[in-house]
């Protein structure tokens, strides 16, 4: 029986009842204002901070909500394919105007980022405010985030890497040597405390002299010591999962498909495209492995002082059908996830509790969520269906959308896009056929591209439907419809060249 979590609809008549979020109300800082509405269930947003605007934004979020929301992309009127300046400079520009509106509401304010920053430990210090924080530290997620220390903890916490995989120093790398150990192809990972930024595909010598040129220009003396994790590229999809530490348990969500550097759509390997909860990629068995790993690491993640939200990035091998056959862990991502903001969506399109609330509710400390109910959550997650596709520009330079397209519930129709309705969710549309366009819509005025040396691969917008948008025989890239849908949407975009706007701080 799982009590309040039985379906999203019992959670809120029992928070209501409880008052669990009475008199509160959030703050949410990340990419996208869109993405707020995983929160958006349970308690009130009164304030966004957030990279990206969209048309979107100034219908819905600010029209409908009410919601402040404070944009670096507004304010500048620039669409970057760079985040860095968001996260490092937006609170020190702009914290006295943000910390005054924070202090000027009413009740207990929740902040709640993304992922935890420098940035924003200095902004809440400099400028005190009523807030409380609902995220780890950065210091804690950097810990768990040290690309090496899964592997070499990954005994202890009982999960599979992928063979061969080793961790070595700069200073111990030899293409040659690595080219033949993994047939040419092997991906590396470096610690985000020590200035690395990621992950990094090596398909050639000369791939392999741009990563250490670059790195050695990032980590400067510290270069030859810096750990590297190396693993075999291997053929298969990226299957991620996401969960959550929550009370002495860890809350599970359905598992997906990640769709990362299809080329089709990017330039650089391991760039996101979007991610997809509707095709029937795992058995049963794969399925609960999956989830048990994903418990493991929240356990274990939990014993060492973690709270809340947290995503498993996994790789896996293909059999001769493309069906997935082996899986192994690549890495764990110690915040909210890209998956966050659709997958609470998607689950409450079943009525499901959103994997969300569990964040809340640790931070919170609402402890009538016992280790019991969640158990039973997670014995009960019902099949979910929903898929997310990040549309970007192909060519370099800076735009213009002029076509008019806005946000809204779509249908193809004898191969032109219709809009139906209004709409910025899954939710929201009304059968299999119908898909949504929203998060990031050019807004009238924005140019598109940095102002210096201009951008490609800028995100435009996300497609959202309930279809499966993998190819059915790889499930690495984007499908034959849905890449047609996808230039018909780039289209409707309108997008032309324009003159570059330079940025506040370099007018």
């Amino acid at each position: 029986m799982t009590g309040p979590l039985e379906s999203l609809t019992a959670l809120k008549k029992r928070s209501a009842k409880a008052g669990w979020f009475r008199d509160r109300s959030l703050v949410y800082h990340g990419l996208g204002p869109i993405g707020a509405h995983m929160f958006h269930h349970f308690m009130p947003v009164s304030v966004i901070i957030a990279l990206y605007y969209g048309e979107e934004v100034e219908k819905y979020i600010e029209g409908e909500w009410g919601t402040k929301v404070f944009s670096y992309e507004k304010l500048n009127g620039v669409r970057l394919n760079n985040s860095t300046d968001f996260h490092r400079n937006f609170f020190y520009d702009y914290g006295e105007e943000i910390a005054a509106y924070v202090n000027g509401l009413d009740g207990d304010i929740c902040f709640v980022p993304f992922a935890p920053s420098p940035a924003i430990h200095e902004f809440l210090f400099a400028h005190p405010t009523k807030c409380r924080l609902l995220q780890n530290s950065k210091i804690v997620q950097n810990y768990f985030e040290y690309k090496a220390r899964l592997a070499w903890e990954a005994g202890e916490i009982g999960i599979p890497m992928p063979p061969a995989s080793r961790v070595f120093t700069f200073d111990e790398l030899e293409y040659e040597r690595l080219a033949d150990e993994y047939e040419g192809k092997f991906v590396t990972q470096i610690p985000l405390a020590a200035a690395g930024s990621g992950t990094d595909f090596i398909f050639s010598e000369e791939d392999f002299l741009k990563l250490v040129d670059l790195k050695r220009k990032q980590l400067g003396g510290a270069f030859d010591e810096t750990p590297v994790k190396v693993t075999p590229f291997l053929s298969g999809p990226s299957p991620n999962c996401t969960g959550c530490v929550v009370n002495g348990a860890v809350a599970l969500s359905q598992p997906d498909i990640q769709v990362v550097g299809d080329p089709y759509f990017v330039k650089v390997p391991g760039q996101y495209i979007g991610s997809d909860f509707t095709v029937a990629a795992f058995t049963d068995e794969q399925r609960s492995y999956m989830l048990g790993i994903v418990r493991r690491v929240g356990e274990w993640l939990g014993s060492n002082g973690y709270r809340g939200n947290f995503g498993v990035d996994f790789l896996s091998t293909v059999d001769g059908n493309n069906r997935i056959k082996d899986i192994y862990v690549s890495e764990v991502n110690t915040r909210l996830v890209g998956e966050s903001q659709y997958l609470a969506d998607f689950q409450a399109m079943r009525d499901s509790v959103p994997l969300t609330f569990f964040h809340l509710a640790e931070w919170l400390e609402i402890k009538e969520i016992t280790p019991e109910y969640v158990n039973a959550y997670n014995e009960s997650l019902p099949d979910i269906e929903g898929s997310a596709l990040t549309l970007y520009t192909q060519e370099k330079g800076t735009f213009r959308a002029e076509g008019g397209l806005t946000s809204g519930i779509y249908r193809m129709e004898d191969g032109n896009l219709t809009r139906l309705r209004d709409g910025y969710l899954l939710s929201q549309t009304k059968s299999g056929d119908e898909f949504v366009i929203t998060n990031g819509i050019p807004w009238e005025g924005l140019v598109i591209g940095h102002p210096r040396y201009g951008d490609h691969n800028v995100s435009l917008s996300y497609i959202l439907t309930r279809e499966s948008i993998v190819d059915p025989g790889n499930y690495r890239i984007i499908s034959k419809r849905w890449r047609e849908i996808a230039d018909i949407v780039c289209e409707a975009h309108g997008l032309v060249p324009c003159e570059p706007r330079l940025l506040l701080k370099e007018v």
